[in-house]
């Protein structure tokens, strides 16, 4: 009978019954003042529910819910949940909180009230009230399951509050929960992700110890960690484990593999991986391609690339901006711009338009091919686009003027970049101070580094050694002596060159 009431309603309130006779309120009105005959309660309940399961405007389900109150008829805690799950799936988690909020008192709360409300505070980035959310939870003398506290933990992993999300762990089995495969994955994807590498995998291990079965998802995060470190000898060593447990590989975990084979350069090995996926009854998909194609530029066989690059079109895929830009960039680093320009062209025949990634690629490309002019053009078209500079863009621009050693152009970008609010990174300050040191400029080399000290930047060995050698040639050895000692306090090495130079030097002083 609820069904068929539930489906009546549906069809009137989409829209599909048009009657000026009978219409929601005209049917509400008729329903609940026949109370002999109808259990109100269930009316009004039915009709928020009917709302909800449809996904119809909230905004028609509200005042039905607030005149249920109003005639003094209590919600069941699971229409509230209803209700309020819908608000904040529907990304309106402040009407949300403002509906609980405000009927907090007059409603029945559970469980899963309260847990609806944390993973909406978590999902929303707002950490701080999740916590609120459950101190309310236990002030009202509610013990939060095990879904809050992994929803807890998630949030604080993802808001980078690692000694939080220990502690929840920890309170947890204080007060006799048992922590899930999902409530392990989290925290140990949150340490491993963030570089807690230590803490990942002696959790990892607890897991196992603890009897908690890790399942694809706690297999890919510990496998990604392990080829982000090179380590492939124990990716492979996980990856029997996981066939040895009945874990079956997915598509993830393939590509996680492949890329580390790549990032390594052992793109034979990556290859052999995506037969065995095809034997798995797995198909390779973009990131497939395009990780493959990424290891083999990088490996200088850009035949195989190309060939890659083919191969994926011929099985129905479409390549994107990041696919050309990987092709582009393999041609960038072999100095061919024939080619470049060839895929740049099919690019833009495809409808694809070139993005920032794409335009400072090829305005480096011209760059270190000692082509300003056309790394100009580019950089005009760029403009063109509405697409504004960033750091990179600048980065590759100043790096070629220095090459040229027009040390005047790249003064010029590096004060726009200051104009702009860019701030620059280590790699154009060692940059300008390359430049500075080929023109024998000691004084703007020694000015750009110790405004990288002011930033708590390292200078690289190569702007030490070079603004220290400039300084000698300048006669200045009290400067050169001082920087020496700023060289070896951060920890590098000067070059035995410049430990010469500065022994002659000391030596024709005394």
């Amino acid at each position: 009978m609820l069904v068929h009431a539930q489906s009546l309603l549906l069809q009137l309130l989409s829209g599909k019954i048009t009657s000026p006779l009978f219409t929601l309120s005209s049917l509400l009105s008729y329903l609940t003042h026949n109370s002999k005959h109808f259990n109100t309660a269930l009316v009004y309940e039915t009709i928020i529910n009917t709302h909800v399961k449809a996904r119809l405007p909230i905004e028609h389900a509200l005042p039905v819910f607030d005149e249920m109150l109003e005639r003094g008829f209590t919600p069941t805690s699971n229409t509230f949940n209803a209700l309020l799950k819908f608000l904040i799936k529907s990304n309106d988690f402040e009407k949300g909180w403002w509906v609980f909020q405000r009927n907090k008192g007059r409603v029945g709360l559970d469980v899963y009230t309260f847990g609806i409300l944390v993973k909406g505070c978590c999902e929303n980035g707002d950490l701080k009230r999740g916590f609120v959310v459950l101190n309310e939870m236990c002030d009202m003398g509610l013990s939060p399951n095990v879904v809050i506290y992994t929803t807890l933990i998630d949030g604080c992993c993802k808001n980078g509050e690692f000694e939080k999300a220990k502690d929840l762990f920890s309170k947890m089995g204080e007060v006799g929960l048992v922590a899930n495969q999902y409530t392990y994955t989290v925290l140990i994807n949150g340490f491993l992700k963030n570089g807690l590498k230590k803490d990942g995998f002696e959790l990892y291990e607890k897991m196992k110890s603890e009897g908690a079965l890790p399942d694809l998802h706690t297999y890919n995060c510990v496998l990604k960690a392990h080829c982000d470190d090179g380590e492939m000898s124990k990716a492979l060593k996980l990856c029997d484990e996981m066939r040895q447990t009945g874990v079956t590989c997915n598509v993830v975990t393939y590509n996680i593999l492949i890329d580390g084979f790549c990032r390594k350069r052992r793109v034979q090995e990556a290859n052999k991986l995506v037969d065995e996926m095809k034997r798995d009854g797995m198909s390779p998909n973009l990131i497939t391609y395009n990780m493959l194609i990424d290891g083999y530029c990088h490996a200088g066989m850009l035949g195989k690339a190309l060939n890659l690059f083919d191969q994926l079109k011929s099985f129905g895929l479409s390549p994107t901006v990041i696919t050309y830009n990987i092709l582009i960039a393999g041609y960038s680093r072999s100095e061919n711009p024939t080619q470049i320009l060839d895929i740049v062209r099919e690019m833009e025949e495809r409808g694809i338009s070139p993005s920032k990634v794409t335009y400072t690629i090829l305005i480096d490309s011209f760059a270190r091919c000692n082509d300003m002019e056309k790394a100009l053009q580019v950089l005009s078209n760029m403009k063109r686009s509405n697409l504004v500079l960033d750091v990179c863009t600048y980065g590759v621009l100043i790096n070629g003027w220095c090459n040229q050693g027009n040390m005047k152009e790249a003064s010029k970008l590096f004060r726009t970049m200051g104009e702009m609010n860019i701030e620059p990174n280590d790699v154009i300050y060692n940059t300008m101070i390359f430049g500075y040191c080929k023109e024998g400029s000691s004084y703007k080399s020694l000015k750009l580094l110790r405004e990288m000290a002011a930033k708590e930047m390292t200078p690289n060995a190569a702007s030490f050694n070079m603004t220290i050698q400039v300084l000698c040639g300048d006669g200045k050895w009290e400067e050169a002596q001082n920087l020496l000692g700023g060289m070896i306090k951060s920890g590098l090495q000067p070059s035995n060159t410049l430990i010469d130079m500065m022994y002659k030097a000391e030596t024709i002083n005394v």
